[in-house]
């Protein structure tokens, strides 16, 4: 508990200061390429930092495999675009407490179109975005697995294991 309470303070600080450089958005930008890019660029500082932070973990472990690094960059592209008018930082909080509770209370409060809503619907929405981005079906199967919190597949429970970590 204690531990999760830690990493949650350390990624609500970033999301106050995220601090992303030129140099971070040339090296998703050579990642990604163009389409793909354009959905990194329109996600919040926060959360194109803790993209970054899990593409460099994945980096730091060793992987190399060009469409899990480009997965690890635009896995949150469904809180960027129009979603990101709608969350606030009280949502992103919400969220996270709401999250810790019985099954079903977030899903019930998650309605409609407000910030909670696209919080929730994200994973959706990113793998719609980055289907309609034209990215591979390789990229947007990683995003699925991952959305479904599947480890089945090896690529995607490294991905799952660097997002939480971040």
């Amino acid at each position: 508990m204690i531990a999760r309470l830690s990493y949650r303070s350390r990624q609500f600080r970033r999301t106050l200061a995220p601090g992303i450089t030129a140099n971070d958005l040339h090296e998703a930008r050579s990642a990604l390429g163009g389409d793909l890019y354009a959905l990194f660029a329109a996600m919040q500082p926060a959360d194109q930092r803790h993209c970054l932070d899990v593409y460099r973990r994945l980096r730091a472990e060793g992987e190399d495999d060009p469409d899990v690094l480009a997965a690890a960059l635009i896995h949150d592209a469904g809180k960027g675009g129009e979603s990101a008018r709608h969350i606030r930082t009280w949502h992103r909080v919400a969220y996270v407490i709401l999250d810790t509770l019985p099954p079903g209370v977030l899903d019930r409060l998650a309605r409609g179109n407000g910030g909670l809503a696209h919080l929730h619907r994200h994973g959706e929405a990113t793998i719609r975005l980055v289907r309609g981005a034209g990215a591979s079906e390789r990229i947007t199967g990683l995003l699925e697995v991952m959305e479904a919190g599947r480890r089945d597949d090896p690529h995607a429970a490294r991905l799952l294991a660097a997002d939480e970590a971040c």
